[in-house]
């Protein structure tokens, strides 16, 4: 049974509060985390799309990302993932590449698409402080807007 949504603001500098419950999380292999920054709405800029926006093949103004950690099945445990919706444009991962911040060796590329964004399979073992310093630079690098410090997380169970 699902439990009440958690959420766990923190900074994105000084993510403890969060990668301590991730660690969690990781070890009983039983819900995940999407975190986003904590944006003004006034800095959020007006889509010119109008209607017309759920069709477009653009993302998020305001980046959204996802950690799962992978099920325990029968078979054994699934890899965890990241995912991170972003407005960053096709290819996301040669801009994250030309700005320093590659997708890390041995992390597997599952897609990237313009609106439905990157996703990412990670090896065992990657620790989820790496995952949310990887996740909240990516999202700063991919965003058509500052983002600050300050973020919230939605921890969601099984």
């Amino acid at each position: 049974m699902r439990g009440e949504p958690e959420l766990i603001e923190f900074d994105a500098s000084a993510p403890a509060g969060l990668v301590g419950r991730m660690r969690e999380l990781a070890r009983d292999r039983n819900g995940w985390v999407n975190m986003q920054p904590m944006v003004d709405e006034d800095d959020i800029p007006e889509s010119s799309l109008g209607l017309l926006g759920w069709i477009s093949a653009k993302g998020p103004a305001v980046p959204q990302a996802t950690w799962v950690p992978g099920e325990s099945k029968r078979k054994g445990v699934e890899p965890d993932s990241i995912g991170l919706q972003h407005r960053g444009g096709p290819k996301a991962r040669l801009a994250l590449a030309d700005a320093g911040a590659p997708i890390p060796s041995g992390w597997k590329l599952l897609a990237d698409h313009p609106k439905r964004g990157l996703v990412v399979e990670l090896p065992d073992g990657v620790d989820p402080e790496e995952i949310v310093d990887w996740l909240v630079g990516a999202a700063k690098i991919l965003s058509p807007i500052d983002l600050p410090d300050r973020w919230v997380a939605v921890v969601l169970s099984r």
